[in-house]
């Protein structure tokens, strides 16, 4: 379990040293993020699948889309001459791909949804015995409630990222390779051109999703501190009260939460720009 091997090194490098030494970040793999959906059983792997399956098949609504408007303008222009019947018959086309990208997206949502939901919750489980798996050294030099209050965010954050996010991804990523493939079959030339200015299109999505993650993180930093501040608070109200010290825990939790503000419409500029 990635997140039990994480306190539990974190655990072992404090024991030793005396000093807790700050971990390394490092992204996950897709094996340690799907890890949490795929330990749950054989029906959220089904549900995966059928996800995945969806997903596919929704991501081709716009390549199937593209072929048809390619393709309506002839019998668009032939209606004044043989009648109203291509029109009609395009129409039942448009209304078909209609019902077929309904059925296509509510079965992503639902599978993704379902898969998410268990994954998480899965999460939860195994950060929570992780926690309890370590020993009162952990605890006295780790803030607990700094810990305690990444548990809901992070599992929230990563619900979104393996439920509607994930199906999108799938999606998008079928309907580029789709959306290319047609393109070159339409007209390879034009295709070309096109994907010389894609280089420049990535390089802007790149950096928003860089300064998303960015702000993320920084809001988390900021709000661990908030609510470690709170948790201390709370757990020695009497002391707090006795020495009097209610305005100085107040300006303690300010000034955390204005942190992720700050971050917050600092960046507004830099994703202005961006896009």
């Amino acid at each position: 379990m990635p997140a039990a091997d994480d306190l539990e090194d974190t655990n072992h490098s404090t024991s030793a040293g005396g000093k807790a030494k700050k971990p390394n970040a490092k992204q996950a793999s897709a094996v340690e993020t799907l890890h949490f959906a795929f330990d749950c059983g054989v029906r959220v792997k089904v549900l995966f699948f059928f996800g995945v399956i969806a997903g596919i098949a929704n991501g081709l609504v716009y390549p199937i889309l593209a072929w048809l408007f390619s393709s309506s303008f002839s019998d668009i222009s032939a209606a004044s001459t043989n009648g109203l019947s291509q029109i009609r018959e395009l129409a039942f086309t448009f209304l078909i791909v209609g019902v077929y990208a309904l059925v296509c997206a509510t079965i992503q949502s639902f599978c993704f949804e379902l898969v998410a939901y268990h994954a998480s919750q899965n999460f939860r489980l195994q950060w929570f015995g992780a926690l309890l798996r370590q020993d009162a050294a952990f605890f006295d030099v780790y803030d607990v409630g700094g810990i305690a209050a990444q548990v809901g965010p992070n599992a929230n954050r990563y619900r979104r990222g393996m439920g509607r996010k994930f199906g999108e991804g799938v999606q998008f990523l079928t309907t580029g390779i789709g959306g290319i493939g047609f393109a070159f079959f339409v007209s390879w030339r034009i295709a070309f051109v096109v994907l010389c200015v894609i280089p420049f299109v990535s390089v802007a999505a790149l950096m928003v999703v860089q300064l998303n993650q960015q702000k993320g993180a920084r809001a988390s930093k900021s709000y661990k501190r908030a609510g470690s501040v709170a948790y201390s608070s709370v757990s020695a109200i009497k002391t707090v009260l006795s020495l009097n010290a209610v305005p100085t825990m107040l300006k303690q939790y300010s000034q955390a939460t204005q942190e992720a503000f700050a971050d917050a419409v600092s960046i507004l500029l830099k994703q202005g720009l961006a896009n």
